[in-house]
């Protein structure tokens, strides 16, 4: 993965954690561009730290049921992730579950907006050129 991409994922997953603090009860942002980017930081190894713990459960044929474990898992991993900075505060567990799962939907829906913008310069470019 190129740099570049790296960098603009960064700042599509640091607007999406803005935009699930804002809409999200007992979930409070502060901070700039800066801040977004740190938290951004901490919700991405959340994710990570989340998705090793999810290798230890005993898989499930049933897809609603892991989907759930998921979200609560990344929930309670998001929710101590919130305790490691004054950044980010999460009130509750309930609240860290809804601010999971709307940077998740967040954070797909900028990138598949981005990834179309993309396409459709890139598209453009080869064609005047």
């Amino acid at each position: 993965m190129r740099i570049v991409t790296v960098l603009v994922r960064w700042a599509l997953l640091a607007l999406a954690v803005v935009l699930a603090a804002w809409v999200t009860p007992d979930v409070d942002f502060s901070g700039g561009p800066v801040s977004a980017l740190v938290v951004a930081v901490l919700v991405a190894a959340a994710n990570v730290v989340a998705q090793l713990l999810l290798r230890w459960l005993p898989t499930s044929e049933h897809m609603l049921v892991l989907a759930a474990v998921t979200l609560v898992v990344n929930g309670c991993v998001v929710w101590l992730a919130s305790a490691l900075t004054t950044r980010l505060r999460i009130d509750n567990i309930i609240a860290a579950i809804t601010f999971a799962l709307m940077v998740t939907v967040f954070s797909v829906a900028l990138t598949w907006v981005g990834d179309r913008l993309v396409a459709r310069s890139s598209r453009s470019t080869a064609e005047a050129g």
